[in-house]
C-alpha cells in the first residue's frame, strides 16, 4: 500500500505542477492581452482626438471653387415693331416748262397754244408713316466665364452634423478615457 501511496503523491504533485504551469500560461497571456487592449484604448483616444481637431478646422474652412461654363446658347425671337413715324418735308419745287394747250376755235380749227409755266411751288408738310414690321431673329451666343464660389462651412446646415459628430465623438473618448482607467486598476 505503500508502494501505491507514493505515486499517487508523485501524480498529485505532477498534477498540481501542470495546473500550475498552466495558470502561469493563462496569467500570462491574460496580462498581454490586458498590454494590448490598453495600448489600443490609447491608439483610439489618440486617434479619436485627432479626428475631433480635424473636425473643429474643417467647420472654419471655405469651400472654394470655379465653376467653368463654356455654352452657346441659341436665340430664336421674332421681335414686332409697330411704329408711326412723322417725316417733315420742308422744300420748294422749281416748274420750268412748256404745256401745249389745243384750242377748238370752231370753223378755223383747232389751233395748239404754246403756255410757258415758270413758278417756284413751296411745300410744307409733315407725311405720317405707319410702319408695321416683324423681325426675325436666329442665332447662337456664345458664353465663356468663370464663376468663383465661395461657402463658408460654418454657414452651411453642415455644422450643425459636425457638431453633433464631435459630440458623439467626445462622448466615445470619454468611454474609452474610463476603459483605460479600468484596464489599468481592474480591481477598483
Amino acid at each position: 500500500m505503500k508502494r501505491g501511496y507514493s505515486i499517487a503523491l508523485v501524480i498529485v504533485a505532477c498534477m498540481a505542477l501542470v495546473s500550475l504551469l498552466l495558470n502561469a500560461v493563462i496569467l500570462f497571456g491574460l496580462l498581454r492581452a490586458r498590454r494590448i487592449a490598453m495600448d489600443a484604448q490609447v491608439a483610439a483616444v489618440e486617434g479619436i482626438a485627432d479626428v475631433r481637431q480635424m473636425l473643429t478646422s474643417i467647420g472654419d474652412d471655405t469651400f472654394t471653387y470655379t465653376f467653368h461654363i463654356q455654352e452657346k446658347i441659341p436665340v430664336a425671337a421674332s421681335i414686332p415693331f409697330e411704329e408711326t413715324l412723322t417725316v417733315p418735308i420742308n422744300t420748294t419745287v422749281p416748274i420750268d416748262t412748256v404745256v401745249i394747250i389745243p384750242i377748238n376755235a370752231g370753223p378755223l380749227g383747232t389751233f395748239d397754244v404754246d403756255v410757258p409755266i415758270r413758278t417756284v411751288i413751296p411745300i410744307d408738310l409733315e407725311v405720317t408713316v405707319p410702319i408695321s414690321q416683324t423681325v426675325d431673329i436666329a442665332t447662337t451666343v456664345p458664353l465663356d466665364f468663370a464663376v468663383p464660389v465661395e461657402i463658408r462651412l460654418d454657414e452651411t446646415p453642415l455644422i450643425g452634423y459636425l457638431d453633433e459628430l464631435d459630440q458623439g465623438l467626445a462622448q466615445m473618448e470619454d468611454r474609452l478615457t474610463k476603459l483605460g482607467e479600468k484596464l489599468t486598476r481592474p480591481w477598483k
